[in-house]
């Protein structure tokens, strides 16, 4: 193979690689949180998020609770407060 192949092949590669993958039209990449709760103080963090939905929790949450309030993930997630789920205003 030509090195100049090689070379578009590869950045075509890194670009595809930094594009954020969404779970829908217009959905953040699970997890990621809005409303950061309680995190450990290990390296990496292991967060809970205190966002709640009034349509139920992401299908890879695995402790969904329903609250009158609506639906929250308790789960700990490594780094689940790393990335916000909507832009910041």
């Amino acid at each position: 193979m030509r090195p100049q192949a090689l070379l578009l092949a590869l950045a075509v590669v890194a670009v595809l690689a930094a594009l954020p993958l969404a779970h829908g039209q217009g959905a953040s990449p699970w997890p990621c949180c809005d409303k950061c709760g309680v995190c450990t103080k290990s390296i990496p963090p292991q967060c809970r998020c205190q966002d709640v939905s009034p349509t139920g929790c992401n299908s890879a949450c695995k402790s969904c609770v329903r609250s009158t309030a609506g639906f929250q993930c308790v789960d700990s997630i490594t780094n689940f407060c790393e990335r916000r789920c909507t832009p910041a205003a």
